[in-house]
Parts: structure tokens; sequence; C-alpha cells
């Protein structure tokens, strides 16, 4: 075996259906061997072309998301990574789980520094769980191997392999390639010692904040359990990226803000608090502790490196969420589900009441889109300023939000999200200056004919940054009206129909229609700055 099928061989052996990239010269073999697998039969390797590696990155991270696998996905030499990094720190923040590639020059041209080879492991060393270079086609099966689990065992996030082009045409001296365990045979799902102490300490006075890992390890309905029996009130984290507990659940207070302040106000009623999953995120800086005084905090996490590194903890327990929780349910009484209360219209009626502005409001807009899409449409939200509302809006499909902050996440993502639904259809509520860090998404989106809605929500400014300055001056730097961008025109030249919709009236029937189309389709939603 050559080292180009063992690569080959590995991704079908390890589930990978996509593989998600933009090629240069020193990914050529790869390439080539892709060609040959095509022309031996229908092809089980889908390669899904990005115009720019950032796109690529989200792609992948999407796809991952959904999937709860590791996505796969090929980068060009040191440039091609380069351009990757922005995102890979949001993949990084999101423990997306990523076996990252790029190709290095042939091995024989290194000493002479040829161009775009580089320091590929040190440059990707910062946003990876591990970096490696591959030194011969006997190591690469193992390592690749070595990728695939590392990238998926908690913390889960991206890895990092440098593949030398001349590897992947080298022979592998025992032409094997190391076996996939058993999928018995690897039990990750660890149940955290001290469940019996923590089971006795949810009496009282309770609050709950689920963060990622919730959704991350396919514990909702079990912290559901848990909250119920122990009678305590749950809070989302700030700024969480998944849906992390059912939003008509009686024990459900919505999601903490992302102000110290305002985190400790909304637990200072509790005795003790627990936090499942990471830290609790706080962005900008703002003055005051997260937590009272008063408030004892418990917390459950997957990783060692977060128990107790940013607040002070009576209990941590070290295990997996899910395996965890069934286990403290056990030791809690069991108690009648409570009939869940009916949701507030306050919220609906006064969107609606906004339906009248024009240019229109962030909260009309978001209301009008989202409410005339299936409730269980699966929502991609980089929206920025008008965020609160999609959250707000979501109905009873998954959400998917970036936890990074970096921006040109949200428009690939939703890509890769809809490839792990079968082509499924997707929505992307996304701000104009969000969308204008990887337009090339729409490219791919019209390539593969992808039914994402992309919702441009277009205040032609940077607002999140201007809310966090002195109002009454002119800063330069944060419009983007001078010229603005025709984002109808932007997404017609690559193939992607588009609409302007000016009017919360006249969205709902714009939006039904791109959805219905069963293809790639643009709004364009201009909306004031309140």
């Amino acid at each position: 075996m050559r080292g180009r099928d063992v690569l080959l061989e590995v991704l079908r052996t390890e589930g990978v259906r996509h593989i998600f990239g933009n090629p240069g010269t020193t990914e050529l073999p790869f390439i080539d061997a892709l060609a040959d697998n095509d022309s031996d039969g229908p092809a089980d390797l889908h390669y899904v072309l990005a115009l720019q590696e950032a796109t690529a990155v989200g792609m992948a991270d999407g796809y991952a998301q959904a999937t709860r696998r590791p996505a796969f996905l090929n980068l060009h030499t040191s440039a091609g990574l380069g351009n990757a990094i922005g995102n890979l720190t949001n993949a990084q923040a999101n423990r997306t789980p990523l076996v990252v590639t790029a190709g290095q020059q042939d091995r024989r041209h290194l000493v002479a520094d040829p161009l775009l080879s580089g320091d590929l492991v040190g440059l990707a060393r910062g946003v990876s769980k591990w970096t490696h270079e591959v030194r011969n086609a006997n190591e690469l099966g193992t390592i690749l191997r070595r990728a695939f689990h590392d990238a998926a065992s908690a913390p889960s996030g991206p890895v990092f392999v440098s593949i030398p082009m001349d590897v992947l045409d080298d022979d592998a001296a025992d032409g094997t390639v190391p076996a996939v365990p058993a999928v018995s045979s690897i039990r990750r799902r660890a149940v955290a010692d001290g469940v019996d102490e923590l089971a006795a300490m949810l009496g009282g006075s309770i609050a709950i904040v689920a963060g990622d890992e919730v959704a991350a390890s396919g514990a909702v309905d079990a912290l559901a359990d848990v909250a119920r029996r122990a009678g305590a009130a749950v809070f989302g984290a700030p700024l969480r990226g998944a849906v992390v507990y059912p939003r008509d659940d009686p024990q459900w207070r919505g999601d903490l803000p992302p102000l110290a302040a305002a985190i400790n106000a909304a637990l200072a009623p509790f005795d003790r608090v627990l936090v499942i999953g990471e830290r609790l995120l706080v962005y900008p800086y703002s003055d005051g502790p997260l937590m009272p005084a008063s408030v004892d905090v418990l917390h459950l996490t997957a990783d060692a490196g977060q128990l107790g590194r940013v607040q002070s903890t009576v209990l941590g327990l070290l295990g997996d969420v899910r395996a965890t929780l069934e286990a403290v349910a056990d030791r809690l009484p069991t108690v009648d589900a409570a009939a869940a209360p009916t949701a507030s219209s306050d919220f609906d009626e006064r969107a609606r009441s906004r339906y009248g502005d024009v240019p229109m409001h962030p909260m009309a807009a978001t209301h009008a889109l989202l409410r005339a899409l299936p409730a269980d449409a699966p929502v991609v939200d980089e929206a920025i300023t008008t965020g609160a509302y999609v959250r707000g809006f979501h109905g009873d499909g998954q959400y998917f939000f970036n936890r990074g902050g970096g921006l040109g996440w949200g428009m690939p993502a939703a890509l890769g999200i809809s490839l792990a639904l079968d082509r499924g259809p997707v929505v992307c509520v996304v701000g104009d200056g969000s969308a204008m860090y990887s337009p090339q998404a729409l490219w791919t989106a019209a390539h593969e004919q992808l039914p994402v809605l992309f919702a441009v929500v277009n205040n032609r400014q940077y607002l999140i940054l201007k809310r966090n300055l002195p109002p009454g001056k002119a800063y330069p730097g944060l419009d983007l009206d001078a010229p603005p961008v025709d984002f109808v025109a932007l997404a017609e030249s690559m193939g992607v129909g588009a609409t302007l919709v000016e009017k919360a009236d006249d969205v709902a029937d714009a939006a039904r229609a791109a959805w219905d189309s069963g293809e790639p389709r643009l709004l364009e939603l201009p909306i004031s700055a309140p």
C-alpha cells in the first residue's frame, strides 16, 4: 500500500463521508487518489470544495457539531493553514472534534526552504490539542487513527497532522493499516466519583447552570430528570452554543446574560449552584464576582482542567456528564412530571407591535422570519446584536452558536450542518459584518445545492462595538455604508437566489418561499439600530 491508500482506508473505516477543503499543490497526491477512488465506482468520499480555507473550517465545524463525530479537514500548507487559523480558534473554543490535515512540501525539497513550506506544526499548535508532522508512510495510519481518537476524546477539539506530499506516494513497508477498535471495546462514559455526595447536596434551594457539555454528551433528558427530582431552577450558561434544556419545562429559567453582576443577581437567591460544563463566559469585562459569597458552587465536567479553575468550588466532579447525571437521578426521589406552563405571549406581542417600523426593528424582523418556518427548523445564529432575539424566538429545533467569538463561522457552519442532516434545510441568521468574513460560503451552497436560508440582518455597521463605546461620537472604522454592501447582488453573483425584504409584514412570505424552494436562498433584511 502507498501512503495515499492508507489515508483513504483510514477515512473509510472511520466513517468519513465528506472531506472539507481547498486544495493546492501539496494536496495533489490526495486529490489524485480521490479521483482514482471515484473512477472505481460510486464515490464514497465526497470532497466539499470551499473557495477559502476559513469557509472549509466553518463547514467542518458545523458538520462535526451536528454529527458529534470528528470531521475531516484538508488545508493547503502554510498559507492555507494561516487562512484557517481564525475559524480554528472558534473550533477550539467550541470543543469541536476536527481532524485537520495540511500538505507539507516534499521532504527532499525542504532543505531548500521552498515556496509555501514552513513550520506547520508550530503554526497549528496554538489551536490544536496536539500536532504532528508525519515522517514516513509507515506511521501515517497510526497517526491518523490517533488523530480521530484524540479529537473525539474529552475534552474534544481539533488535532493537526502535517503530511509531506511525497509521503502519500511512498510505500508503507508492512502494507497494513491499524485496525479500528470495536465500538464495544472503548467505553468513554465514566461516572464521576462522588455521586452520592452530589446527590445529597441537591436539596433545598438549588440552581443548575447548564453549559454545552450537556448537549455534547447527550444529557439533556438526564439533566431534566435530575432538575425535576431536585426541584432545581435551571439556567442556560451565558453564550451557550446548543440546546441544553427543554425550553417548555417548568424548571427552565432562561439563559444567564454574559455580565458578572447580572449572573450574581440571578443566582443570589439560591443556597447552592451546580455548574455543568466549562466556566461561565463573561464578555466584555464587567465588574463584580460571578457567584455570590453566600452560594456554594458544585461543578461537574469531563475536563479536569476546568474543575475549580475560576470559581471556588465546594465539590467538583470529573466524569461524563450524561452517565453521572443518570447515576445522580437514581439517588434522588421520584416525582410526578409537572405540566409545562403556558408560554407567555408577551415577547411575541412586543415583536408584533413593531412590525410597522421601517427600517425594521430587529425584534420584528427576527420574529417574522422564525415564526414563518417550521418549529423544528435547525437554527445557526451569528446575528451578533440581533442574537438575543434569535434565541428568544428559536423553536424546538437544533440551535448552533459560536462560542469562540470570531466572525465568519455561521454561513459555512450552516452548510456543514445541512450535510450532516443529509442535505436537510437549515436557517442561518447572520449579521452583515459577519457575512462579509466568509461570503465564499454562498458559492459552495450553490455548488452543492444545499437548502440553506441565509437571513442577513443588515444595519450597515458594527453595532456591537458601538454599544461598548460612549455615545455621541463619530468613531472611525465602525460603519459599513460607504459604500453599502448589496447582499442580493453578492448572492446572485455566486449562484444563490436572493431577495431584499424591507417590511416585517413581508418577511414571512419571503421566508416560506425560500424555505420551500429546497435550494439555497438569501434574504437581505435591513434593520434599525435601536
